[in-house]
């Protein structure tokens, strides 16, 4: 039998091969067909929207989507042109301050934010769309899309409301001073102040609004502000110096009778002293502020009660040179207020005078709409301030005194009597008013031409209305030569002055001085 080689059989791979290409091919025709069909469906879905903002896009909570740029500024222009819900904030680093938009002059940007809005959802440019808004367009995911407004500001309006916050803002440099503790004299130094710079804060401002909105913190700029004085040390002995004066407030009321006396301590006296550099060259030294001294009296004044209060005028000037002559005691006059009196039964304007000690002349000026001469019980009067009758400060030791009961006039010297004379006082129809008075001036020979007299060694006591004065004086004489009530002396005879003999006239007319107290009664 013949033998023979056996054949191997190779395996058939053609016919898979081609199964699997069919099968790439027919997969890569199918994602050709899928992305051909959703490249169909999403400009099926982006056409409508070309220009117009993507559905479900809010601005704040107002829903803008399906709206032109045009449609969507008038929109929001319309019902977000008013929004004022924020707050412009302002810091200097470790403090806030806070002002509403718009008075800061911010406001929301219509047109900027719809087309913020018609960006949102296209990348690219506005090329591509992203997957949330196709997903949208195709009803497959229903959320809204969030769009912040847009805020530009009013520069104008936005400087004004920095100037506003700049004195807030701002603290002024602190010169460098002196203080006491407890009793020792220390220098305080001088410290730096800042001052808002509007200017560079207003460009920072501007500048990150129109980036990054409204809610932002915004860091406030400032310029520093150095003391004038820095040092004081070199005027510390000089301070020391005027500290130790000694200055003493006086003042006298004589009507109650009370003193009051104010030793000023170096508590007050510091207050009064102000460091300052030297015109020349800069170097500290001391100033004594009238205003502070003015501050000392006011409140000494305050503690007279029941009206009274220091008068004050040029009272300041008078502290001042007996603090600069090195210390000493000042002698300030009161003041008092006015009065009020109520009409009783049987008043009339004379009995009122004599009750308050205040001739009816007076009365009557500071009464110019009542008719004084037809009183009504209940009715109230101002009565003139004793100041009316007493302007000058009262002498010290010397007191005249007239009895009209007894038609005496009793002089006193520090206390004792002096002189005690027979006088002539008014007579019922034309009376010497009641009362503390005093010197008020004084006239040789005085003439009255009222009655036509000359009046010697005349010392006027209170004025009795106008330019009428009542006072004391010598016999009188006619201007034909006459003298009358010559011997009338001890009874009532004169027009209201009080009537001495000549030679008593005379002695007393050398001895009274402006001021001295004049008591009738």
């Amino acid at each position: 039998m013949a033998e023979y080689a056996k054949k191997e059989r190779r395996p058939r791979q053609h016919g898979s091969f081609l199964s699997t290409a069919f099968a790439l091919a027919l997969l890569i025709g199918l994602a050709a067909i899928g992305l051909f069909a959703a490249w169909i469906v999403q400009q099926a879905a982006l056409r409508p929207y070309e220009t117009r903002i993507y559905p479900r896009v809010h601005v704040l909570e107002l829903d803008v989507g399906g709206l032109t740029l045009d449609e969507a500024a008038a929109r929001i222009a319309a019902e977000l042109g008013d929004y004022d819900a924020g707050q412009l904030i302002l810091s200097d680093g470790a403090r806030l301050w806070t002002t509403p938009w718009r008075q800061a002059g911010l406001r929301l940007d219509a047109h900027a934010t719809a087309q913020r809005a018609f960006s949102e959802g296209r990348a690219d440019q506005g090329t591509q769309t992203d997957l949330v808004t196709l997903l949208n367009l195709l009803g497959i995911w229903d959320t809204p899309r969030k769009v912040a407004p847009i805020f530009v500001i009013d520069p104008a309006l936005a400087r004004s409301a920095l100037e506003d916050l700049a004195p807030v803002l701002s603290t002024p440099p602190t010169d460098a001073t002196l203080r006491l503790e407890g009793n020792e004299l220390v220098a305080e130094p001088g410290q730096p102040g800042q001052e808002l710079d509007v200017e560079s804060t207003l460009d920072n401002i501007v500048t990150a609004v129109s980036h990054l909105g409204p809610d932002n913190q915004f860091a406030l700029t400032f310029r520093i502000l150095p003391p004038q004085l820095t040092d004081t040390r070199g005027a510390q002995a000089q301070a020391e110096e005027m500290l130790d004066r000694h200055v003493t407030i006086s003042t006298h009321d004589w009507l109650t009778d009370e003193t009051f006396t104010w030793r000023l301590d170096r508590e007050t006296i510091i207050t009064w002293l102000r460091v300052e550099p030297a015109e020349e060259d800069g170097s500290p030294k001391i100033r004594v502020a009238e205003e502070a001294v003015q501050a000392t009296l006011e409140q000494l004044s305050a503690e007279l009660g029941e009206g009274r209060k220091l008068n004050l005028d040029r009272a300041v000037q008078r502290v001042l040179f007996v603090f600069e002559e090195g210390g000493g005691t000042v002698e300030l006059p009161l003041t008092h207020p006015l009065r009020s009196y109520v009409v009783q039964s049987g008043d009339d304007l004379t009995i009122i005078a004599s009750r308050v000690g205040v001739p009816p002349g007076l009365i009557a000026e500071v009464n110019p709409g009542v008719d004084l001469n037809w009183l009504q019980i209940g009715q109230t009067l101002i009565i003139p301030s004793v100041d009316a009758v007493m302007p000058y400060p009262p002498i010290s030791g010397k007191e005249i005194v007239i009895n009209i009961a007894e038609q005496r006039m009793r002089v006193y010297q520090d206390g004792s009597l002096l002189w005690d004379w027979p006088v002539s006082t008014g007579i019922a129809s034309s009376p010497t008013y009641t009362g503390q008075f005093q010197v008020l001036d004084k006239n040789e020979n005085a003439y009255a031409s009222q009655w036509d007299l000359w009046m010697p060694h005349f010392i006027a006591i209170y004025r009795a209305g106008g330019d009428t004065y009542n006072g004391i004086h010598g016999l009188p004489t006619l201007s034909s030569g006459r003298r009358l009530w010559e011997g009338n002396l001890g009874s009532p005879a004169s027009f209201g002055c009080i009537i001495l003999g000549l030679e008593e006239a005379e002695s007393l007319y050398h001895w009274a001085e402006i001021g001295v107290l004049v008591k009738i009664e």
